[in-house]
């Protein structure tokens, strides 16, 4: 795939404008550029069990913890992947400011990757069991099953094999590879916050305001608590 070492904040606007008039792109950060493009149920330490018989034992006991009854099985799946489950659905989103603060936010002391998706179809997920679906990897637009999902702009690349990486033997469509060096993490993950990206929002729950808070004491010497008027003229 094509990789794009970006050098500054000014370039990843510069980067980012590219895309500014489309709707069709989607974008995932990872905080470490050498990981793959893989669902969590396929990595190393969750692959040992079927993610479908995990998804059942889950389904069964989060009923209580729902706000209806009626989600579809993509639905619960959405919610079960945002909330942590080890699933065969990789998360995208249409923002690529959600993306770049998870590339950003963790392992400050590595380059992390920001993936540039265009798929050229959408799984007509009415038609389909997510673990019945036709293609290697497919892309999935769910509905606002939550408000983890519907604050992050959430999108799924859905991998019939979840050990199977997105790639370029896989892709349906256009992918680029965006890396961010280590030292640029931390102004991103501030600039971001300024512009209204960060856990706080992206997490509207209490484990979303726990990590906004416990972000802002870690970095209470970055703040600038001294600004002269004649600075920000």
């Amino acid at each position: 795939m094509k990789e794009i070492k970006i050098k500054s904040l000014d370039e990843i606007h510069t980067l980012l404008s590219k895309y500014r008039k489309s709707s069709i792109f989607k974008f995932r950060g990872q905080s470490d550029s050498s990981w793959e493009l893989i669902p969590k149920a396929g990595r190393k330490g969750f692959d040992k069990v079927s993610d479908q018989e995990v998804f059942l034992h889950w389904k069964r006991r989060a009923m209580s913890y729902l706000k209806r009854e009626n989600y579809t099985e993509w639905e619960l799946m959405a919610i079960a992947q945002h909330t942590g489950l080890p699933t065969r659905f990789l998360d995208w989103t249409h923002l690529p400011t959600v993306a770049l603060f998870f590339a950003a936010y963790e392992n400050q002391d590595r380059d992390a990757a920001l993936f540039v998706y265009k798929p050229n179809t959408n799984i007509r997920h009415q038609d389909h069991n997510p673990f019945e679906i036709d293609r290697s990897i497919s892309m999935y637009l769910p509905s606002a099953a939550s408000e983890r999902v519907a604050n992050q702009y959430g999108h799924f690349s859905v991998h019939k094999n979840p050990k199977t990486a997105l790639n370029d033997k896989t892709k349906d469509g256009l992918l680029i590879k965006v890396i961010i060096p280590s030292e640029l993490k931390v102004e991103i993950v501030h600039m971001l916050n300024q512009y209204g990206i960060n856990y706080l929002n992206l997490f509207p729950d209490l484990e979303g305001l726990s990590k906004h808070l416990t972000w802002f004491v870690q970095n209470y010497d970055y703040w600038d608590k001294n600004f002269k008027d004649e600075e920000i003229d």
